[in-house]
């Protein structure tokens, strides 16, 4: 039950709660630095055509790119697309999408067709495996932590507004 609960409050967060729960997840997974990129909103268009998060890393000496796409809709085909065609444009050594919903049966069958571009999908259930096995937005007896996403959704709201009276 709890996983449906954590599930629910991540479909009704808003981008930026999204954003912030993913970029801290990827960080705390080892993707090192997490960079959170212009669009904060689902509205708004990504300058960076596809992605709104950018992790780079290095494996020994080599420097590693990583992008993200965080979506709150189903993944489908033309995500995948769109995300394999900024990991070439970018050069990036891999694309995340990154969903707390489904994956639609079409892009789950044709996935494997985005190898050669190195894209990856995280949907709804494995988002909440991870938060719950990092302890990330939740309480210790495994439910979601209310508390945690008004915060963050307020936060969200304040950031949104700051940025449009800067006009940044």
């Amino acid at each position: 039950m709890t996983n449906q609960a954590l599930l629910h409050m991540l479909q009704n967060s808003s981008l930026h709660t999204l954003l912030l729960l993913t970029a801290k997840v990827l960080s705390r997974t080892g993707f090192g630095e997490v960079q959170i990129l212009d669009r904060r909103e689902t509205r708004q268009k990504s300058r960076f055509g596809g992605h709104e998060l950018m992790c780079e890393s290095s494996f020994g000496s080599l420097p590693l790119k990583v992008i993200v796409k965080v979506i709150n809709d189903g993944v489908r085909v033309r995500m995948l697309d769109e995300l394999a065609g900024a990991v070439i444009r970018t050069k990036a050594d891999l694309g995340i999408i990154v969903s707390p919903r489904h994956v639609t049966a079409t892009a789950r069958k044709l996935q494997p067709h985005y190898q050669a571009a190195r894209v990856n999908i995280i949907d709804g259930a494995e988002l909440v495996d991870q938060l719950q096995r990092l302890g990330i937005a939740v309480r210790p007896s495994g439910e979601p932590d209310y508390s945690f996403f008004g915060a963050m959704e307020e936060v969200g709201r304040r950031v949104n507004a700051f940025m449009r009276l800067e006009a940044i």
